[in-house]
């Protein structure tokens, strides 16, 4: 919501919603309130959030393709996912989302599965989708970079 303060005000932005028991900052900003903005100047703004989402493999359908589970809600359109890139664990093989598989699996291929192969490399673990969220576009379109 917007505030009302007189310029050049000092702003302190904090994250009041986190666990006051935690011995954590909950502070995120602060600085001088130059000036206003419209809505159309905050698109401008190149603000991001990084989102993960965290999927399963079913199984491996052959050397380069995992069919996986578990990273869309129901009824998501996982077209919007195709091309995008996948990681499996946090320093495994990358490869990315293919197509559909049945109602809410969906194919990943990898290029280069490892020197293991992929069988080896999905062991125990999950499947990760990285990308960032522009704050202020309205269309929520996904990056990856």
């Amino acid at each position: 919501p917007p505030s009302l303060a007189p310029f050049p005000a000092t702003a302190i932005g904090s994250h009041l919603d986190t666990d006051i028991n935690v011995n954590t900052c909950r502070l995120a900003f602060h600085g001088k309130l130059l000036r206003s903005l419209t809505k159309s100047q905050l698109r401008e703004l190149k603000i991001f959030k990084h989102k993960k989402k965290e999927g399963q493999v079913e199984r491996v359908a052959d050397e380069n393709t995992l069919i996986c589970k578990n990273l869309f809600k129901q009824g998501t359109d996982m077209t919007q996912f195709f091309g995008m890139q996948v990681q499996l664990g946090s320093e495994g093989p990358l490869g990315y989302i293919d197509s559909t598989f049945g109602k809410s699996k969906f194919k990943c291929v990898f290029r280069d599965p490892g020197p293991n192969g992929l069988a080896e490399a999905c062991k125990g673990e999950k499947l990760f989708l990285n990308y960032k969220r522009f704050v202020f576009d309205e269309t929520k379109k996904m990056i990856q970079s």
